[in-house]
């Protein structure tokens, strides 16, 4: 029984080897030492700024997009473009008039007179309070405000959806008091310049600041702003006394007696209002342009999520084949380890397929860079051995399987093509969807990534259990091991 490979480009075993890596001859041993003594050099270089920047986390926060009329109009062009693409690749689709109708309402946002006001913060800050204080002592504007409290951010043991409400009421809002009674957490930061970097407005209020003695308010105050330099001006960050704790007074009486009262103090939002009120002022309309952007970057990642899962749906198809031809290659040839690694990592063909799903087109030289790269980053994450010595360790389990040629090849070159086939598609999803080209230089950062992220989630055992019995029901069946694998093209 003979397999027809019918793929013109697909390169499989020792083909694939010279293919993308230039080997003579696998058994070219002097040279072919020099060429892997090369091409680790080349991995180690390629890979080394990636393993420098693991674990490193940016402390400062991309400054967000300057929004204005023209940035609307451009993004709202490139989210009808998804939209339209979409109605295209999947005519089906039961989202596309809802979607069309979310982008129509986010274009009437702009006419919207008032500005809303959300109130968000940990539990127990002072946000009930600090909003009937605003609703006591309205914000002198001529823009009618409203104001909304969003649920307890950092709800520990309740429902595990309160947080993502609160965010989402806080993003629909124009802008955002976020609410702390003292140093910021590292948590609270967190969330801030999350909201920040979300094309959110925000103001930093240190409220229950009555509870400190003068010298320590001052010096919370100064740690908020500089805590958040580089994400808020420091007029962003205001103290307020939104329920002033009631106070001892004693009063002497005239014969010599004392009297002991308690007193309230008033409240004070002195410092919110101007700082309010400064904003109404000159960035009213910047805060509107700022919601609408966001309602349209909403509409734009559904849109782009939904047109993702229906090329992935497409993708994995192809994928799998590409994996079983290079796995029945290299099962009919079996190489070593190293060699292993040029067979499975990926093929030209698979990138030029998967490209013009994403509307991505590659040539047959940008996809051979494709499978370099990812040669690369597999050599120095050590994935080839790894794989190999899992595969293996399975195999072993059953005697005749195991014993047959290459099956431990062919399984491995299966598997490490499948994670690279993974690794391209969610690299692809993470591009811009209308590029009319692909990029000149792939992103090796992103790639690699990408790769350890895929890697991780598909070294499940049960996974690699059941690429292996696919294996062994497809490299292993009573005749396969005796006929030869015909590749056609």
């Amino acid at each position: 029984m003979t397999g027809q490979l019918q793929r013109p480009l697909l390169i499989g075993g020792i083909g694939l080897s010279l293919g993308l890596w230039g080997l003579d001859s696998v058994s070219h041993s002097l040279a072919g030492v020099g060429d892997w003594l090369t091409l680790g050099t080349i991995a180690a270089g390629g890979g080394y700024w990636w393993y420098t920047q693991r674990g490193k986390t940016a402390q400062v926060p991309l400054a967000p997009v300057d929004i204005n009329r023209a940035t609307l109009n451009r993004v709202l062009q490139q989210v009808e473009l998804v939209i339209d693409r979409l109605a295209i690749e999947s005519p089906g689709a039961g989202q596309i008039a809802t979607l069309r109708q979310q982008l129509t309402q986010a274009q009437t946002n702009l006419t919207r007179t008032n500005r809303q006001i959300a109130i968000t913060g940990g539990q127990k800050v002072g946000k009930s309070s600090l909003m009937q204080a605003l609703a006591t002592e309205p914000v002198v504007s001529a823009t009618p405000l409203q104001y909304v409290e969003t649920p307890a951010l950092f709800t520990v043991g309740g429902d595990s959806t309160t947080n993502a409400t609160a965010i989402r009421v806080a993003l629909a809002a124009d802008l955002v008091l976020f609410v702390t009674n003292g140093d910021l957490t590292a948590t609270e930061y967190k969330q801030i310049a999350a909201l920040h970097q979300a094309q959110q407005r925000v103001l930093l209020v240190f409220d229950r600041s009555d509870r400190y003695l003068p010298a320590e308010r001052n010096l919370i105050l100064h740690q908020l702003q500089s805590s958040v330099a580089g994400t808020l001006a420091p007029t962003d960050v205001v103290a307020t006394t939104s329920a002033p704790t009631a106070i001892k007074v004693r009063k002497i009486q005239a014969d010599g007696t004392t009297i002991e009262t308690a007193e309230t103090p008033p409240t004070d939002i002195s410092s919110l209002d101007r700082q309010l009120a400064n904003i109404l002022a000159t960035e009213s309309e910047q805060l509107l342009w700022g919601n609408t952007y966001r309602q349209i970057a909403g509409v734009q990642t559904t849109a782009k999520t939904i047109l993702n899962a229906v090329r992935r749906d497409r993708a994995l198809p192809t994928i799998e084949q590409n994996q079983w031809i290079v796995a029945a290659a290299a099962f009919a040839n079996p190489v070593p380890a190293l060699d292993l690694l040029a067979t499975a990592a990926v093929n030209a063909q698979m990138v030029v397929d998967l490209g013009a799903i994403y509307q991505q087109k590659f040539s047959i030289e940008h996809a051979q860079a494709a499978a370099g790269a990812m040669g690369n980053v597999m050599l120095k994450l050590g994935l080839v051995e790894l794989c190999t010595q899992t595969v293996s360790g399975i195999l072993k389990t059953n005697a005749v399987t195991y014993v047959a040629g290459g099956l431990v090849q062919g399984v491995s070159a299966a598997y490490l093509t499948h994670i690279a086939g993974l690794t391209l598609v969610e690299y692809l999803e993470a591009q811009d969807l209308l590029a009319p080209t692909p990029a000149h230089a792939w992103n090796l950062d992103l790639l690699g990534t990408t790769l350890q992220k895929v890697f991780q989630a598909n070294q499940r055992a049960a996974y690699l259990q059941t690429i292996v019995k696919q294996g062994i029901d497809r490299l292993a069946p009573a005749k396969a091991a005796t006929q030869p694998v015909a590749i056609e093209g």
